[in-house]
C-alpha cells in the first residue's frame, strides 16, 4: 500500500486544472458592489492582469502553466502527495482521497504556488509593485 507519492522535477505538471469546467452549476459572475450588476473583464482590468482575468472566466478544463512559472516551482514544488487511506476507510467511501503536505516546502505553505503565478502575469503587463493574495485569509 503506497501512501506517499513524490514527483521528479521532470514530472511537474504543465497545466492547471480548472474545476469550474466540471461543475454542473457554474459560479455567478462577479458583481459591481455599487450597482450589484454583473461586471465584465474591463471592470477587473485595473486590478488584475488580463491573462488572470481570462483564466478566472475560462471554461477550459486545463490551463497551460508558463515554463517560467514551472521553472520557479521546481525549486520547492515537489512536495509529497499522500493517500488518506484511514480517512477513506472512516468515511466508508469508494473515493480515493489525497492531500498535499506543504509543510516540507522551504516556504512552509501553499501560498507561493499562486503568488508566483500572480507575480509572473503582473510583470508581463508591466506592473512594478504588487501585493498578491492567496485566498487563504
Amino acid at each position: 500500500m503506497e501512501r506517499k507519492i513524490t514527483l521528479s522535477e521532470k514530472e511537474i505538471p504543465d497545466k492547471w486544472y480548472n474545476v469550474v469546467a466540471d461543475m454542473p452549476n457554474k459560479p455567478l459572475p462577479p458583481l459591481n458592489p455599487g450597482t450589484m450588476e454583473p461586471i465584465g473583464p474591463e471592470a477587473l482590468a485595473p486590478l488584475f492582469p488580463m491573462e488572470l482575468i481570462k483564466q478566472e472566466v475560462s471554461m477550459d478544463k486545463f490551463i497551460d502553466i508558463p515554463d517560467e512559472v514551472r521553472n520557479i516551482y521546481s525549486m520547492w514544488r515537489l512536495t509529497p502527495l499522500y493517500r488518506a487511506y484511514n480517512l477513506e476507510k472512516k468515511l466508508d467511501t469508494p473515493a480515493k482521497i489525497y492531500y498535499k503536505y506543504e509543510g516540507v516546502s522551504p516556504t512552509g505553505s501553499h501560498k507561493p504556488n499562486t503568488a508566483v503565478a500572480q507575480a509572473y502575469y503582473n510583470k508581463k503587463e508591466g506592473v512594478k509593485k504588487i501585493t498578491t493574495e492567496t485566498g487563504a485569509g
